[in-house]
């Protein structure tokens, strides 16, 4: 046995002698990132995230207003007047999509999506910075350009 991976977890034998049974654990890492955008108001935007590592990795999505990258605030299912959707699946990785509706100027900002497998993860002794790991999108939001119709 030369190596061992996440695809071949539990107990090795090598001529006759047993190795111990190893727990793999690998630490959660990002498949796909969030990826930066510019809309307009009114407009509707989808942020992506996919995590692996095992066990699967739990997902959140928080946001910070420009320029206020120390004040992240977590986001749920329904925020903004009901205009947040947040809809994660797990499997072999976690998948989770973020979207706004009826956007506004207020939705400028860095939204984050934090993906941890780490059993201490939700301690709130530990220093969130260790257990989770971190991917970072800005979302810009212009104002719309007004049509004005002629009126003859």
């Amino acid at each position: 046995m030369r190596s061992v991976s996440v695809l071949n977890p539990g107990s090795f034998r090598r001529a006759g002698l047993w190795v111990p049974k190893c727990v793999f654990r690998p630490k959660a890492g990002f498949v796909k990132s969030p990826l930066s955008e510019t809309k307009h108001t009114g407009d509707t935007f989808e942020l992506y995230c996919d995590v692996v590592g095992n066990p699967t990795p739990e997902i959140q999505w928080w946001y910070a207003e420009i320029n206020r990258a120390d004040s992240f605030k977590q986001l749920w299912d329904g925020a903004r007047k009901r205009r947040v959707s947040i809809n994660t699946a797990y499997g072999a990785n976690g998948v989770s999509v973020l979207g706004i509706t009826r956007l506004t100027l207020e939705d400028t900002g860095t939204y984050e999506c934090r993906a941890s497998n780490d059993p201490r993860r939700n301690d709130l002794r530990q220093n969130p910075a260790i257990t989770w790991i971190r991917a970072q999108a800005t979302v810009t939001v212009l104002q719309s350009e007004l049509t004005v119709v002629p009126r003859w």
